[in-house]
């Protein structure tokens, strides 16, 4: 079990609403409107050894190192360009092609959740689109960066929507405020250096891949599209119910692609 959810088992059990202008910017101007071009190049994806674990126990009370064996090694990977949206799939916009909401915390411009991965790829490719695949989002989400978060190596509440003060469970960092107690109308906090929202907290986002632990240790070094089969699918960037672990660039959460989740969430990539 990834640890973004240990941290938060009280609240996944207790919750019915579960169960049930940046620098840069320019420099990434986009043919496809609303989604920002990534140009070609290298970067490096993972976390180095115990880097996850020393984030856990600065705001955790409870961390293990094998929480983060997945995102090991840390490794460079070079990708083709493409174009990623620049926030996350509104309700308004899921509900104009799927003619459905299925969203737990209703309103238009807050992210669609409660969605799952076949949803998620069916409303990209209905617009021509498709979803990320792992790398590429992990590229987007960087922002040009090796951080632990994409604006540097501490927690901050002004840049990603997380369980912060909100939070039923007490940890460490517990005076951080970010505004929102659920989900947040998209791009509400900062945008990283490529002019994308969200891109950390908020709602968890699904992408194209299957989930194997051991993926990193044998992975292409360019454009890699994950296992080629595998039993769960894997959700990035954390969302408004994880403390700060869960919202670093290298997390990596797993599951079931028919599952739904009030705080799951998607965005497109061509």
């Amino acid at each position: 079990m990834r640890p973004s959810f240990i941290f938060l088992s009280g609240l996944l059990l207790s919750s019915p609403a579960i169960l049930s202008g940046a620098s840069e910017k320019t420099n990434h101007t986009s043919y496809h409107e609303g989604m920002v071009l990534i140009s070609a190049g290298t970067f490096q994806m993972g976390s180095e050894l115990n880097q996850g674990y020393k984030t856990c126990m600065e705001t955790n009370t409870i961390c293990k190192k094998k929480w983060f064996s997945d995102e090991q090694p840390a490794h460079k990977l070079k990708l083709k360009a493409f174009h990623i949206d620049i926030y996350e799939i509104t309700q308004h916009e899921f509900e104009s092609v799927m003619r459905e909401n299925p969203s737990e915390y209703e309103g238009l411009n807050r992210p669609v959740e409660n969605v799952t991965w076949f949803e998620a790829r069916k409303y990209c490719e209905r617009l021509g689109k498709r979803l990320p695949t792992e790398a590429e989002w992990e590229r987007a989400a960087r922002g040009k960066t090796d951080s632990v978060f994409w604006w540097g190596n501490k927690a901050d509440s002004g840049k990603a929507n997380f369980c912060d003060v909100h939070c039923e469970k007490p940890w460490k960092v517990n005076q951080l405020d970010d505004g929102f107690s659920f989900t947040a109308p998209v791009g509400s906090l900062t945008p990283n250096s490529y002019g994308l929202f969200d891109m950390a907290g908020n709602v968890y986002e699904w992408v194209d891949d299957w989930y194997d632990e051991d993926y990193y240790r044998y992975s292409p070094e360019e454009n890699p599209l994950g296992p080629k089969k595998g039993k769960k699918k894997i959700m990035r960037g954390g969302s408004w119910i994880n403390y700060p672990t869960g919202v670093r660039s290298a997390d990596r959460t797993d599951s079931k692609p028919n599952a739904r989740m009030g705080f799951v969430g998607f965005r497109c990539a061509i």
